[in-house]
């Protein structure tokens, strides 16, 4: 199982085992073929096409004129030992772009004109999550007999301390644990962790926009595998687990209020499994509360490329009320949805993949599934790419990797790697 992925950039050695359930229907498939406006090699992006179509009047009023235009930040790096990961970008405009030269994760905070604000390290492994402003730091400390020693911090748009002081606590080493961002400003994480004089089990912790625990940590009923994380637009947070013990083979959920306290009992999410080589799940903020639910699927733990999804259910917020989901969702495999317009509509984003066409679309669809507009981003014309994740900022900024194979070498030896950053700013605010 991969965790700590939604909206946070990754660094380090941050994965857990597989998770060994699945869902009728296998892995999903290829992502959903979109039209609609070009994105040039200089980045202007022209508006959409379909927007609105079909008498759709809640598009009215979603979709901006255009993206505007294209800037881009690009640093070299040692490919061979070093990495170019994914960025995430806070509500500010200001982008954490994971690049390193070496084993150390580091970060670069890049603001919306393409300059660099300042640079952030973390220890062995670690993470940034996005906040309304600033971003809140998560790292490994040291290691004390079989615990790791972690801490998480708030750092304002240049880096530097900006909350509360480092917030530790200890998570059982080797790890098992979750990070999900809050919108709102915040994150949850839930695993294995130690609490002095208790015993040592899964448990769910809520931490706010400066690094203090909000809540937490508290015991989940069931001591068993966490598979899922979501926190939704009402700082509820839902914990999916492996419910085995409870109904025979299948997953299991459960609610908890902004101030901790449990709004539902566990109750079953999923039954009838198949599972694959590496599955686990994530979770999506709705408009207006509750969290839409997609399995994930790799050939393998671990991977960060290539993988596929699709969209299962929407869970109502603080209930035990499940849905499938929509069929709008549905036809859209292989996406992750954020929250755009002031949260009035979705951004669809493409998980990206192998052997692709050289190019991305992003679309906007309204609260009720309509698509408003679409337009393509083009990476090289005529050509394949392993595309990665698109993403988008909380302040609405598009944020696009360029695959490595368009990365250019900048001592001919092939070692030495740019690592490039592609984003639009604001362009879905």
């Amino acid at each position: 199982m991969r965790s700590l992925r939604w909206l946070v950039a990754i660094a380090g050695a941050a994965a857990c085992s597989s998770v060994e359930t699945g869902i009728p229907g296998g892995s999903g498939g290829g992502g959903a073929g979109v039209d609609g406006g070009t994105a040039d090699g200089g980045g202007n992006a022209d508006g959409g096409s379909d927007a609105g179509t079909g008498g759709t009047i809640d598009c009215d009023g979603l979709a901006p004129a255009s993206l505007g235009t294209m800037a881009s930040y690009a640093e070299p790096y040692d490919s061979t030992s070093g990495v170019c990961g994914l960025p995430v970008g806070n509500g500010a405009g200001v982008m954490a772009h994971f690049v390193s030269g070496d084993a150390y994760p580091r970060f670069t905070l890049v603001n919306p004109s393409g300059g660099v604000n300042g640079r952030v390290a973390t220890v062995a492994h670690g993470g940034i999550i996005p906040l309304p402003s600033g971003f809140l730091e998560w790292s490994f400390t040291q290691f004390r007999s079989i615990y790791e020693e972690q801490f998480i911090d708030a750092i304002d748009d240049s880096g530097k301390p900006g909350g509360a002081g480092r917030n530790l606590f200890y998570m059982y080493a080797p790890r098992e644990e979750l990070l999900a961002t809050d919108v709102n400003g915040g994150a949850a994480l839930a695993g294995t962790s130690h609490v002095e004089g208790r015993k040592d089990q899964r448990r769910v912790t809520m931490f706010d926009a400066t690094g203090r625990t909000r809540w937490g940590p508290r015991d989940l009923p069931t001591d068993s595998a966490v598979f899922g994380l979501g926190v939704d637009l009402n700082d509820r947070v839902l914990v999916i687990q492996d419910g085995y013990a409870r109904c025979g083979g299948c997953i299991v959920a459960q609610w908890f209020e902004r101030d901790g306290s449990p709004l539902t009992g566990q109750f079953t999410l999923f039954t009838g499994f198949s599972a694959g080589p590496a599955t686990w799940f994530e979770l999506a903020p709705l408009i207006g509360g509750g969290l839409a639910v997609r399995r994930m699927d790799a050939d393998r733990p671990g991977q960060t490329q290539g993988f596929h999804s699709q969209w299962l259910v929407t869970v109502d917020s603080g209930k035990d009320a499940i849905q499938a989901a929509p069929d709008w969702m549905k036809a859209r495999p292989d996406t992750n949805l954020a929250l755009a317009r002031s949260r009035t509509a979705y951004a669809v984003l493409p998980n990206g993949g192998s052997g692709q066409p050289c190019s991305q679309d992003v679309e906007l669809v309204s609260r009720s599934g309509n698509s408003c507009a679409k337009w393509t981003l083009e990476l090289a014309s005529g050509r394949t790419c392993d595309t990665l994740e698109l993403r988008l900022g909380l302040d609405g900024t598009i944020l696009q990797r360029l695959p490595f194979e368009l990365e250019s070498d900048s001592d001919g030896s092939g070692r030495m790697k740019s690592c490039t950053l592609r984003f639009w700013p604001a362009a879905l605010k």
